[in-house]
């Protein structure tokens, strides 16, 4: 697996042996910043789910001011920090977190996290697929998002699914649908955050 583009293009990422992480894959990433191209460079970059990092990684290669990364498998959130230490080094504006996301969502106040800190302007999700007994999350995580206020008014929301007749795109209250693309067993939805009207 590599970083598909900008200044660590070419650049190999630690991938795991453990079962239970499924990494995006190079061609996925490469489509989203290609649709993410205006947008990214001094973007405020929040991953979640963030596995091997790569997402992050590749928006910080592309130009992001600052990325933070949400993993909680202590496992994987180790592969991570080596990651991200072997292709950015020691980065103020990059911050690893291991924590459940909706937890840290629940506690996110904007501009009390440290540096780097919400509002992010771009949101990138990729959690676990949904099977029968794990319905999938894309809907609550965007309102884990709204409640939070973590995004940027005009800031983007990319869902990660699987391509099935289950991951139906979410009716949210504060989003708009940009964009629907498949990529294999891969669907991407782009979504934008809605002005609030005061």
């Amino acid at each position: 697996m590599r970083i598909t583009g900008g200044e660590l293009r070419g650049r190999r990422l630690k991938t795991p042996t453990a079962e239970g992480l499924r990494p995006t894959q190079d061609a996925v990433r490469e489509a989203v910043f290609s649709m993410l191209a205006n947008v990214v460079g001094g973007a405020r970059f929040l991953d979640l789910f963030a596995g091997t990092g790569a997402v992050g990684l590749e928006a910080f290669s592309r130009g992001a001011a600052s990325v933070v990364w949400i993993e909680k498998d202590p496992r994987f959130f180790r592969l991570l920090q080596e990651n991200i230490t072997a292709l950015a080094g020691d980065n103020l504006w990059l911050k690893a977190v291991n924590a459940d996301v909706f937890a840290w969502l629940g506690k996110a106040i904007p501009g009390r996290l440290g540096e780097p800190s919400p509002p992010f302007d771009i949101v990138y999700a990729d959690p676990p697929y949904e099977t029968a007994a794990s319905p999938d999350r894309t809907a609550e995580i965007m309102t884990a998002l709204a409640t939070a206020g973590v995004v940027a008014e005009g800031g983007y929301f990319v869902a990660e699914q699987r391509a099935g007749a289950n991951s139906d795109i979410p009716a949210t209250a504060g989003w708009e649908l940009v964009t629907e693309r498949r990529y294999g067993r891969t669907k991407i939805t782009v979504f934008k955050k809605l002005k609030v009207e005061s």
